[in-house]
């Protein structure tokens, strides 16, 4: 079973006994979907956007104009994260207390590359 490395950044601290590296697990997670929440910084505010993707291997293709400014500022800064869920169910109990939701998510991070190809502008992300 190959795992992604863990380190400071992508360790998860609460419900660690939750948490998957599981290479096979997390592309299923993204696989499944097509909305991603792609964070980036931008003159100094922190954004999150969804955007559509898609993925190849361990890259995750994003789709975009050279003008545009979440693009441009990943390609600046050269780092970049990005967040799937899937909401399964909503766990209703008699107390608000214990309420709960039943998702699956993976957050990737990487660095982005601008891809220069004829008729087709995507920039992938390794994960």
């Amino acid at each position: 079973m190959a795992e992604y490395e863990k380190s400071k950044l992508n360790r998860v601290q609460r419900g660690a006994n939750r948490a998957s590296y599981d290479v096979e697990q997390i592309h299923r997670i993204v696989d499944a979907g097509f909305i991603g929440y792609v964070s980036y910084v931008y003159e100094g505010k922190a954004i999150s956007l969804p955007m559509a993707y898609g993925r190849r291997d361990n890259r995750i293709i994003l789709h975009g104009s050279n003008a545009n400014r979440m693009l441009t500022s990943l390609l600046k800064a050269k780092e970049m994260s990005m967040t799937v869920m899937h909401l399964d169910a909503l766990v209703m109990a008699r107390s608000g207390f214990h309420h709960s939701v039943n998702y699956r998510s993976a957050t990737l991070f990487g660095t982005p590359k601008k891809i220069e190809e004829k008729k087709k502008k995507a920039m992938p992300c390794s994960v």
